[in-house]
């Protein structure tokens, strides 16, 4: 089966490990992560890649729902299968059950390695508006009114896969969780999700399985697996 993939730079490294473990041969796309913060923006540039498609059996849409930027999406003559998940760093801990299951235990505030490496980009509009308030606040109050923001999260998790140098991501998950006044954690990961996303099989708990000629509706992201 001819697959393509489609996949956020976000968990580019995570990714290319899985690629290389499971000999996955089929073509990926990575696009800018930067297209987080504007889901609708996000959502076109997606749509119009799906528009160009052709000669290939599936699409695997390898993030989150990202805002809701998949919804509305449309399959043409392929099926697209997209992660009951609401962004990449729910893959990278295993389920969507198991983030809440995180979560309930403190509110958390995550870091992956990709997440560390264009942390500006994701975070694009609190990095600026803490620029714009040291321009006009000042460091000190600046550096408060930033903390604010982050004020319902108990912690950072640095989610750890395995792959990579669990101390190197630590020291750099401080340096950013230090402005917000956050201790930081270590939260056991798994790549395991993203290698079932590349292989299959893909079981309803975790995956959303349109056909060619469907479009991606409310009902299949957040309906039960059982009624979906």
């Amino acid at each position: 089966m001819r697959s393509l993939v489609i996949t956020c730079a976000t968990i580019r490294a995570e990714l290319e490990q899985v690629i290389k473990k499971t000999q996955f041969k089929d073509p990926v796309l990575y696009l800018e992560s930067g297209l987080h913060n504007n889901p609708k923006k996000l959502h076109a540039v997606m749509q119009e890649i799906l528009a160009r498609i052709d000669n290939v059996d599936q699409v695997l849409i390898v993030m989150g729902y990202c805002g809701n930027a998949v919804l509305d999406l449309q399959a043409h003559n392929y099926r697209m299968i997209i992660p009951r998940a609401d962004d990449c760093l729910t893959m990278l801990l295993g389920s969507q059950a198991r983030r809440q299951e995180v979560q309930q235990e403190k509110q958390t505030y995550f870091f992956s390695k990709g997440w560390l490496q264009y942390f500006d980009n994701l975070e694009k509009d609190i990095v600026t508006d803490l620029t714009r308030m040291e321009a006009r606040y000042g460091k000190e109050r600046a550096e408060k009114i930033f903390r604010s923001m982050f004020k319902h999260y108990k912690r950072a998790g640095v989610i750890d896969t395995g792959i990579f140098d669990i101390d190197e991501l630590m020291l750099q998950a401080r340096e950013k969780a230090q402005t917000m006044q956050l201790d930081c954690e270590v939260i056991p990961g798994t790549t395991d999700f993203l290698a079932k996303f590349l292989t299959g099989p893909w079981e309803s708990d975790n995956f959303i399985i349109i056909n060619a000629g469907e479009t991606v509706l409310y009902k299949h992201l957040f309906a039960s697996a059982s009624t979906a």
